[in-house]
């Protein structure tokens, strides 16, 4: 099978036998792909420096089984330019792509959130949401995305100023009082497009404490080495404050 002109991303490379490279690509209309970029590391090769991440790309290739072989890569439009922190954040969403996604399964509702996310990661005042927006699609597109507008335990609805526990399996317990691990109400319905208030810092701190317990039942244990260069050990100490009454 040949396709040509394929909308995609690079996620990830690496070197493979003398001259070329094994290339985890994420394609609009096929999902993620593994291909082979035959002679690609030559100093003359036509794709050299266009195997990068954040580059938006069309890519041509040839599949006759697990691994296909690229024969055309083409820039579509201006890269994405990633530094520091942001460069970081777009290397979480590729592995978190890698790591929750098989290949060869389409997800073209993921690929254009992923690639709307990546200028706002650039922007730091958009950062945090932009990785809260990119998480819950891909929750989303899995099927495990729990209700974020009801109680699990009660179907009463989430109330702005009230407190809930975070259970993966089922979505959003009322809780009786502050304490560690428990958010408010508000948080949730920011996340589910309720609210368009701007995310405070205490609101940021709940979101990505939400999200990354939704996303850590996924994983099922499996740590994710960008969390580590992100400094996960020291986020893991940041549990959402008690938030009783603080408006």
């Amino acid at each position: 099978m040949r396709v040509d002109l394929q909308p995609c991303w690079i996620l990830h490379r690496r070197p493979w036998r003398e001259s070329s490279l094994l290339i985890e690509a994420f394609s609009r209309d096929y999902g993620r792909l593994g291909l082979v970029a035959k002679g690609a590391r030559r100093p003359s090769s036509k794709s050299r420096g266009l195997t990068e991440p954040f580059l938006p790309l069309h890519a041509s290739w040839i599949r006759r089984s697990d691994l296909g072989t690229l024969v055309g890569l083409e820039v579509s439009s201006a890269g994405v330019s990633l530094k520091g922190r942001a460069l970081w954040c777009g290397l979480y969403l590729n592995e978190l792509v890698m790591t929750l996604f098989g290949r060869d399964d389409p997800v073209p509702e993921l690929f254009d959130v992923y690639s709307a996310s990546l200028p706002a990661l650039a922007d730091h005042g958009r950062q945090a949401e932009a990785l809260r927006r990119a998480e819950m699609a891909m929750l989303s597109v899995l099927g495990v995305m729990p209700e974020l507008t009801r109680c699990a335990d009660s179907d009463e609805p989430v109330l702005a100023d009230g407190l809930y526990h975070v259970a993966p399996e089922a979505g959003l317990i009322s809780a009786d009082s502050a304490r560690e691990g428990v958010i408010e109400g508000r948080t949730a319905l920011y996340l589910a497009g309720q609210t368009s208030s701007p995310l405070d810092t205490r609101m940021q701190r709940e979101a990505r404490f939400l999200t990354r317990c939704l996303i850590d039942h996924q994983l099922g244990g499996k740590v994710l080495k960008t969390r580590e260069l992100l400094g996960e050990r020291h986020t893991r100490r940041e549990r959402p404050e008690p938030s009783g009454g603080i408006k």
